[in-house]
C-alpha cells in the first residue's frame, strides 16, 4: 500500500517503513484497461476467424483443413478473451477494495502524525515509556492483515481463471491427444462404416452368416464410438453422431419387429396344430358316422343281448380312437411342417432378411390353411404390422446411410466426389464439448 508523500516530523515513528500494498489502485486500473482492450481485440479476431471457418470462400486442396483450423483457433481466441474479461472483473473489484484500504491507512497515518507532533519531547531516560502512536500501529497492523487477506482472495480467484480453461484441464489434455490421432480415428471409422454398408448390400441378395451379421452390428457400434470421440473433441460433426444413433436405433427397431413377428409365428403355429387336430378328428368322425350310428342303435335297442351290446360298444370305441389318432397325426404333421420359404424377391423387399420373410410367409400360409379356425386368425393378427415396421426401419436406415455415402466426403476414398453444401451443413454442428462457444 503506497503512503502519501507529506513531509514527516523529525521524530516521526516509521509506521510505513514496510509498504503494506502490492501496487496501487491506479496502476491496477491501467492494467485492467489494457486487458479489456486486449479482450476486445481477441473477440474481433475470433469473429473474423468464425466467418472463415463457417464460409465456403476457401477452395482448393487444403480448404477443409484451413476451415477446421480456423474454427479451432476461433474457439481458442474466444476462450482467451473470456479469461481476460473474467480476470479484468476480479482486478477491478480488487482495485476498488485496495483504494478503500489505502484510504484507511492514510487516515491512520494522519492521526499518528497529529498525536506524535502533539506529544511532549522525550529525554533519553523516558524514551522507553508509553508510545504515543502505539494504537495507530495496531490499527495499521489490522489494515495490513485485511489487505493481505483480500489480496490472497483475489489471487486465488485469478489463479482459478488461469488454470480453468485453454488446455489446462484434463479434458483439454485428452483433446490434444485426440487431435494428434484424429486422422487415423476418422479413417478407421470410415473404413468400418463402408464395410458395414457392404455387408448390408450383400445381405439384400444373400443372407449372411450369423457371425457376419453380428460383425455388422459391432462395426456400427465402433463407428458410433469413434464419431462420438471425435465430435466431443470438435473434430467431427455431431450430425454424424446423430446418424450413427439413428442407424443403431433402426437396428434395434428391426430386431424388436423380428422378435415380435417370431412370437406371432409361434402362436399361430400352436393354434394351427390345434386346428389341424380338430379338423382331422372331425373328418375321421364323419367317415365313421355309419358305424357310430349303427352301434349306438344297437346299444340303445330293447331286447339287445349283452353280448351284442358289448360288441357294439367295442366297435364304437375303435371308431372314436381312430378319430383321435387321426387328429394327433394331423397335429404332428403340422408341427413337423417346416417354415415356409420366401422367394428371393420377397426377401429383397424386406431388405434381404430371409428369416423375416420366411416367418411372415409361414403365418400367411397357416392363415390360409385354416380359414375356419378363429384361433389361428386371432393368433396371426399383427404379422403385417411387424413386417411393415421391420421394412420401414430397414428402408429408413438404408436411405440415410445411402445419402451420406453418396453426397458426403470419405476419408477411406478421398477421390470420391462430394456435394460441398452437404459437408458445410454438417460442419455447422461441429462443436467441442467443454466450451460454451
Amino acid at each position: 500500500m503506497a503512503t502519501t508523500t507529506r513531509p514527516r516530523p523529525r521524530d516521526w515513528h516509521p509506521l510505513s517503513d514496510t509498504d503494506p500494498a502490492p501496487g496501487d489502485p491506479e496502476s491496477i486500473r491501467d492494467e485492467v484497461a489494457h486487458m479489456k482492450h486486449l479482450a476486445g481485440m481477441l473477440r474481433a479476431e475470433a469473429a473474423d476467424l468464425k466467418v472463415i471457418g463457417a464460409g465456403d470462400g476457401l477452395k482448393g486442396r487444403y480448404a477443409t483443413k484451413l476451415r477446421d483450423e480456423a474454427r479451432e483457433l476461433e474457439v481458442r481466441l474466444r476462450e482467451t478473451a473470456g479469461r481476460y474479461e473474467r480476470v479484468h472483473g476480479h482486478l477491478t473489484a480488487w482495485a476498488a477494495e485496495l483504494e478503500a484500504i489505502q484510504s484507511d491507512a492514510d487516515r491512520i497515518l494522519r492521526g499518528a502524525r497529529s498525536d506524535a507532533e502533539a506529544a511532549p519531547p522525550e529525554d533519553a531516560e523516558s524514551a522507553s515509556g508509553d508510545d504515543p502512536v502505539a494504537k495507530y500501529r495496531r490499527s495499521l497492523t489490522r489494515v495490513e492483515a485485511h489487505r493481505d487477506e483480500r489480496a490472497s482472495h483475489y489471487a486465488a480467484r485469478i489463479r482459478h481463471e488461469i488454470n480453468d480453461k485453454i488446455k489446462d484441464s484434463w479434458w483439454e489434455r485428452r483433446k490434444n491427444e485426440i487431435d494428434g490421432v484424429k486422422g487415423a480415428i476418422s479413417l478407421v471409422a470410415d473404413v468400418m462404416s463402408w464395410v458395414a454398408t457392404a455387408i448390408a448390400l450383400v445381405a439384400i441378395v444373400m443372407t449372411p452368416a450369423g457371425w457376419v451379421a453380428a460383425l455388422a452390428m459391432w462395426l456400427a457400434i465402433g463407428v458410433f464410438a469413434a464419431h462420438l470421440l471425435l465430435a466431443s473433441a470438435g473434430d467431427c460433426s455431431w450430425l454424424d453422431v446423430g446418424m450413427d444413433i439413428f442407424g443403431l436405433l433402426t437396428m434395434g427397431v428391426g430386431t424388436i419387429a423380428l422378435n415380435n413377428l417370431r412370437g406371432v409365428q409361434i402362436a399361430t403355429k400352436l393354434a394351427a396344430e390345434a386346428a389341424a387336430e380338430e379338423r382331422a378328428a372331425a373328418t375321421a368322425t364323419r367317415a365313421s358316422r355309419s358305424v357310430l350310428d349303427r352301434t349306438s342303435a344297437t346299444v340303445n335297442r330293447r331286447g339287445t343281448t349283452s353280448a351284442a351290446r358289448a360288441t357294439a360298444r367295442h366297435e364304437r370305441n375303435i371308431a372314436k380312437a381312430a378319430a383321435k389318432r387321426a387328429g394327433r397325426a394331423a397335429a404332428a404333421g403340422e408341427a413337423a411342417t417346416p417354415v415356409a420359404e420366401a422367394t428371393q424377391r420377397e426377401a429383397v423387399l424386406l431388405g434381404g432378411d430371409r428369416e423375416t420373410a420366411n416367418l411372415y410367409k409361414d403365418v400367411v400360409r397357416m392363415r390360409a390353411a385354416y380359414p375356419e379356425s378363429g384361433a389361428v386368425q386371432r393368433a396371426s393378427q399383427g404379422a403385417e404390422r411387424h413386417r411393415r415396421l421391420f421394412q420401414g426401419a430397414w428402408g429408413a436406415a438404408t436411405a440415410a446411410d445411402g445419402v451420406d455415402k453418396i453426397v458426403g466426403d470419405s476419408d477411406a476414398i478421398p477421390q470420391k466426389p462430394a456435394y460441398g453444401p452437404y459437408g458445410d451443413f454438417k460442419d455447422r454442428y461441429t462443436r467441442e464439448v467443454g466450451t460454451t462457444w
